[in-house]
């Protein structure tokens, strides 16, 4: 696996568990919705990079 896809992968399933505790914390949900709105773009970074 690639550095940079590796690190991708990290940030992916850190921002998801950090988007999972804030809405479990009953944050508002447009923070809520934007931490979650990152974690999927770097998802989909992730499986572009997973691609090439």
């Amino acid at each position: 696996m690639d550095t940079a896809t590796l690190l991708l992968a990290i940030m992916t399933v850190t921002l998801c568990a950090v988007t999972f505790h804030a809405w479990r914390l009953g944050n508002e949900k447009r923070d809520v919705a934007l931490i979650g709105a990152v974690g999927a773009l770097c998802g989909v970074g992730t499986a572009f990079a997973a691609f090439l």
